[in-house]
């Protein structure tokens, strides 16, 4: 008489292949969504700094407090991220902190940050 189905081995064999396969997967996964939240919190910096810009330029000074914040506010920014605003009537600097606990925590750029004169920081991260 002959059995149909699965032996213990190759079922064994087969959960090794998959726990090899994930093992491998989900880390670069991982990474791959860091750089996405990295490249959307850069573009939402950039956009503020265009809006703070765009105030300087109608107004003859940048936003400060809470003009500042309403701006922050008024741009989409990812969720991994915290966005704060520094600044006076001739200068700012715009940061995004990785959200404590959040997915980029770790990530190896921190927290980024753009000036009014254009400077990034860190500079291998932009």
């Amino acid at each position: 008489m002959r059995y149909k189905g699965f032996t213990l081995t190759e079922l064994l064999i087969v959960i090794a292949i998959i726990g090899l396969l994930a093992g491998v997967a989900l880390p670069s996964y991982q990474t791959h969504v860091q750089e996405g939240n990295r490249v959307a919190a850069q573009l939402a910096l950039t956009q503020m700094a265009q809006q703070f810009e765009r105030t300087s330029a109608r107004q003859g000074a940048y936003p400060t407090a809470s003009a500042a914040t309403a701006t922050i506010a008024s741009v989409d920014s990812p969720d991994s991220y915290t966005f704060t605003a520094s600044s006076t009537a001739a200068t700012f600097t715009l940061t995004a902190a990785p959200v404590e606990g959040g997915i980029n925590d770790g990530d190896a750029c921190g927290t980024l940050s753009i000036a009014q004169t254009g400077e990034t920081l860190p500079s291998g991260c932009w």
